[in-house]
């Protein structure tokens, strides 16, 4: 028996309906059906369950501070959703990938920046850019203690 998209048998007339016709009649059939279930009891605490116990993987640790007897560690994951939301707070960017190391080449400890963002349409992107760049150099300073030597802004999208 095939589905016709209203759901009815097609005449016996020997054709069959095209391929994305019949597509359509089944996908618009199991919603209606999905959509007359009820949900399992304690989906959403079973699923945060499963969630909570998934094992994760601590990161990567920026070593802020090596002094001995003080070391100061903060993972990465930390630092850039410091960095992400103080982009976030410009109001015409959203960040994107962000990546953060920590460069003591130097003799110093100095903070490197990678961040892709997508800026809204008819915002100038220079301007922008240099922006995000001085809001994420004063986060960096501010919350993690070190001075930021670079940051490279790509813009990855316009909305």
């Amino acid at each position: 028996m095939a589905l016709t998209p209203d759901g009815a048998t097609p005449a016996d007339d020997g054709a069959e309906p095209p391929v994305p016709d019949l597509l359509a009649a089944a996908t618009e059939a199991v919603r209606r059906e999905d959509a007359a279930l009820p949900p399992p009891p304690d989906l959403l605490r079973r699923v945060m369950d499963v969630v909570r116990a998934e094992p994760r993987r601590p990161g990567l640790a920026l070593v802020l501070s090596d002094t001995p007897g003080a070391r100061v560690e903060v993972a990465e994951a930390a630092a850039v959703r410091v960095l992400r939301a103080a982009v976030d707070g410009l109001g015409d960017v959203r960040a994107g990938a962000c990546r953060v190391a920590v460069d003591a080449t130097a003799g110093e400890r100095v903070l490197r920046v990678t961040l892709t963002v997508t800026a809204r349409a008819g915002v100038p992107l220079p301007e922008l850019t240099e922006r995000v760049r001085a809001r994420v150099a004063a986060a960096g300073e501010e919350a993690l203690g070190l001075p930021v030597a670079a940051v490279d802004v790509t813009v990855a999208d316009v909305t």
